[in-house]
C-alpha cells in the first residue's frame, strides 16, 4: 500500500509538473498570438485609414472634373460666343463658378444633408445652368420631371444624377452638335430612379468607353457602379441615348 501510495503521488507530480509547463506554453502562445492579433488590427486599421484617403480624393477628383469642370467649359462657351462680354456679365459667370465650387465643398463636407424635396427641386440648378447656354447656341432643350418623388432617394443618390446629367449635358455641349436634348427623370415600377439624357447630334462610339477615350463618360460610370446601379450608352448618327439607373 505504501508502495502504491508512493508511486501515485509520483504520478500525480509528473502530471502537474507537464501540466504547469503546459500552462506556461499555453500563456505564451496565447500573448504572442494576442500580440500578432493586436499588430494586424493596426495594419488594417491603418489600411482602412489610407484607402479612406485614397477614396477621398478620388471623389474629389470626380467632382472638381465633373462638376467645376463641366462649369468652366460652359463659360469658356459663353465667353466665346459674346464679343461683347460686359462687366457685370463677367462677373455673373465668375460668381457661378464661385457657387459650384462652394458646392463642391459642402458636398464633401455634409454627406448627411437633406435630399431635394421633389424632382423639380433637383433639377432646377441643372436646368438653370444649362438652359442659357442652350440658348447661346440654339439647342432646344425638354426638361420632364415628375412633380414628387414615390420614393425619397438618398442625398448621394440625387448627388451623383445631378454629376452625371452635368457631365452629359456638358459633352452635348461640347462635341455633340445637336439641335436637341431631352432630360427626362422618372421612377420605374421597382421604385428606382431613371435618368435618360437623349441628344439627336453625329453620334460617337460607345465601345470607346471602356477603351479609356472618354475620361468624362468613364467618371459617369465609376459614380453609378459606386452606387450599384446601371449605366448605359447607344450612340448612332442622329441619336444618341443615355440611361443609368439607381
Amino acid at each position: 500500500m505504501l508502495a502504491l501510495f508512493v508511486i501515485l503521488a509520483w504520478r500525480i507530480s509528473k502530471h502537474l509538473q507537464h501540466t504547469k509547463k503546459f500552462n506556461h506554453i499555453l500563456k505564451d502562445t496565447v500573448e504572442q498570438v494576442s500580440f500578432d492579433l493586436k499588430l494586424s488590427l493596426e495594419k488594417k486599421y491603418q489600411l482602412e485609414i489610407e484607402n479612406m484617403r485614397l477614396q477621398e480624393r478620388l471623389n474629389l477628383s470626380h467632382e472638381l472634373h465633373d462638376g467645376l469642370g463641366g462649369s468652366l467649359v460652359r463659360s469658356m462657351i459663353l465667353v466665346d460666343k459674346n464679343e461683347k462680354l460686359d462687366k457685370t456679365h463677367f462677373l455673373s459667370i465668375l460668381k457661378l463658378l464661385r457657387s459650384d465650387l462652394r458646392q463642391i465643398i459642402d458636398t464633401g463636407a455634409n454627406v448627411d444633408m437633406e435630399p431635394p424635396a421633389t424632382p423639380v427641386l433637383w433639377g432646377a440648378p441643372l436646368r438653370h445652368r444649362f438652359v442659357q447656354i442652350f440658348e447661346e447656341i440654339d439647342i432646344e432643350s425638354d426638361w420632364i420631371f415628375p412633380e414628387k418623388w414615390e420614393q425619397l432617394p438618398t442625398t448621394q443618390q440625387c448627388l451623383t444624377l445631378a454629376r452625371v446629367a452635368e457631365e452629359a449635358l456638358t459633352n452635348v455641349i461640347k462635341h455633340s452638335h445637336a439641335n436637341h436634348v431631352a432630360i427626362i427623370l422618372e421612377e420605374n415600377s421597382n421604385h428606382q430612379l431613371v435618368l435618360t439624357i437623349r441628344d439627336n447630334g453625329v453620334g460617337f462610339d460607345p465601345t470607346t468607353v471602356q477603351e479609356g477615350l472618354h475620361v468624362g463618360l468613364q467618371s459617369m460610370q465609376a459614380r453609378i457602379n459606386r452606387l450599384g446601379g446601371e449605366f448605359d450608352i447607344s450612340s448612332n448618327a442622329g441619336e444618341t441615348i443615355l440611361r443609368v439607373i439607381v
